[in-house]
């Protein structure tokens, strides 16, 4: 009996650690992972066709259905309270592949059910890489400035990307304030999803 037990407890032994600590790599991150931050989790699916799916839960119950291209761009938004499309009009698959100093422009129009807004254009340049901490895991992000202009052509809103090509997902986002200082809002762990279940 106890030689039957001793492999099934090194099996379970060696496995807990690998699943609890191991940071996901290009290659597990194709099963999904899990950022997390101050009790908000992400799980990341990516799917077929460059999409990739990703329910967000809050500490407060409320739970949050988005979809993005490549990790990068949110294409639907969906809560219990509201739900968004952004619908392109250029073609997406122009944003890749994104290098030091690459210039990309993207044009689509915001929607809720039963209304369309009106046609915003996205100018997204690469200005650097840096490496993330996340816990014990590290990754090499490209910098992504986001700029933001409505129909006449006016910068209504930028913030910056920290994407990370490897896992293709944004894993920080980077506000300029007022005052010259920047805040970096970022996930403080991540971990492979640990299961395979489709959406």
């Amino acid at each position: 009996m106890f030689q039957r037990l001793v492999p099934l407890i090194a099996t379970v032994l060696l496995a807990s650690p690998a699943i609890g600590n191991d940071c996901p790599t290009a290659q597990t991150a194709k099963l999904g992972f899990i950022p997390e931050r101050q009790g908000t989790i992400a799980e990341v699916r990516p799917t077929s066709d460059h999409f990739v799916h990703v329910l967000n839960s809050y500490p407060g119950g409320k739970k949050q259905d988005v979809i993005y291209y490549r990790g990068l761009f949110p294409l639907t938004r969906f809560d219990d309270t509201a739900r968004s499309i952004n619908i392109p009009v250029s073609d997406l698959r122009t944003i890749f592949p994104l290098e030091l100093k690459a210039r990309r422009a993207v044009t689509y129009a915001p929607s809720q059910p039963g209304k369309v807004g009106a046609l915003i254009s996205l100018e997204l340049t690469v200005t650097g890489q840096e490496q993330l901490q996340l816990g014990p895991c590290s990754y090499n992000v490209l910098i992504v400035r986001n700029r933001f202009l409505n129909a006449e052509g006016k910068a209504t809103s930028e913030h910056t990307d920290l994407y990370a090509p490897e896992l293709g997902f944004v894993l920080a986002k980077r506000y300029e304030e007022r005052a010259g200082t920047q805040t970096t809002i970022k996930y403080q762990s991540i971990r492979p999803l640990g299961r395979t279940s489709p959406l």
